[in-house]
């Protein structure tokens, strides 16, 4: 299961169950082979949800986002993605689901600082009238 399947031959949404289910079951212990499938099954899909659970599932590898609380909700959107693409669900079920993954993603710790004014003081001149 966790080998590379012939293109050709692969029931895309089913693999792609498989494969987040192999990485529910073993975690935090994720084997590369596992990852490296499913990543390159999601950007084959290439639609918005596919591609923010391939981003996620990458940060969890790189342990930026813990698996205990991004693998069930990725499991869903999996699933969820998965009767997308067998047309059982519409755009709008796809999107919430992007949306749950999206709230997984890590914000930056603080606002960026800014070090000089766009504007020089020297250049600011007072208006008359």
């Amino acid at each position: 299961m966790t080998g590379p399947a012939a293109p050709g031959l692969v029931d895309r949404p089913a693999r792609i169950e498989a494969l987040i289910t192999v990485l529910v079951q073993t975690a935090p212990d994720a084997e590369p082979g596992v990852v490296d499938e499913l990543v390159e099954l999601l950007h084959g899909v290439g639609s918005p949800l596919a591609r923010a659970i391939a981003r996620v599932v990458e940060l969890v590898v790189e342990l930026v986002v813990a698996p205990g609380i991004a693998l069930p909700p990725l499991a869903m959107a999996c699933a969820t993605l998965a009767d997308g693409l067998r047309g059982k669900l519409g755009e709008r079920e796809l999107e919430a689901a992007r949306y749950e993954i999206d709230t997984l993603m890590p914000l930056p710790d603080r606002a960026p600082v800014i070090a000089a004014p766009d504007v020089p003081l020297s250049a600011l001149r007072r208006r008359d009238g």
